[in-house]
């Protein structure tokens, strides 16, 4: 009687044990994930979490994500939410914008899913200073095309559908100064 007990209390632990122990395997970000961008197999990693309760909040590391684009910022680390990602390009309302401006206009360390303000100084008078006005905020950076010599950096930008015809605008007579907001 005393060894049925035993089992009885052994089996009873081990259940209460795994009940209370429900990890499940979700997706989180090896880098930062800004609005916009696809996302690829370098930027996942698979994790084993206790999410008792909001577990469906989070992607699945089962779930098929490679490729899907990115709807909210998703910080490095940190666990991709459900309602940031989608497969179908359509739920963007975004477009890849390049830039030019030079070195000491950006701030060092700038890559892909950094949030950027874009301010614009005119260039056509330079004997007046004329005062910054901000182009587009919270914009995100999908990639840095080219830092070389010459002083010039290429920066692609994830813009709004209504942002890109006012930048447009303003660009070629300006001085890009973009700075981060992350």
């Amino acid at each position: 009687m005393g060894a049925s007990l035993l089992i009885i209390s052994l089996l009873c632990a081990s259940l209460i044990a795994k009940e209370a122990n429900r990890t499940v395997m979700v997706w989180a970000t090896k880098t930062d994930l800004a609005p916009g961008e696809v996302i690829t197999e370098s930027d996942l990693s698979s994790v084993t979490v206790l999410l008792p309760q909001s577990a469906n909040n989070y992607l699945s590391s089962n779930a098929k994500i490679i490729g899907a684009y990115v709807i909210t910022k998703v910080n490095s680390g940190d666990l991709i939410p459900a309602a940031s990602v989608s497969n179908s390009a359509e739920t963007l309302n975004a477009r890849l914008f390049p830039l030019t401006t030079e070195i000491t206009d950006m701030p060092l360390g700038l890559g892909r899913g950094s949030v950027i303000d874009i301010y614009a100084i005119n260039k056509r008078d330079t004997k007046s200073i004329s005062s910054p006005v901000l182009l587009a905020s919270d914009v995100s950076v999908s990639n840095i095309l080219e830092r070389n010599n010459s002083g010039i950096a290429s920066v692609v930008v994830i813009l709004r559908n209504e942002q890109v015809l006012p930048l447009l605008e303003v660009v070629a007579d300006s001085r890009l100064i973009i700075v981060r907001s992350d």
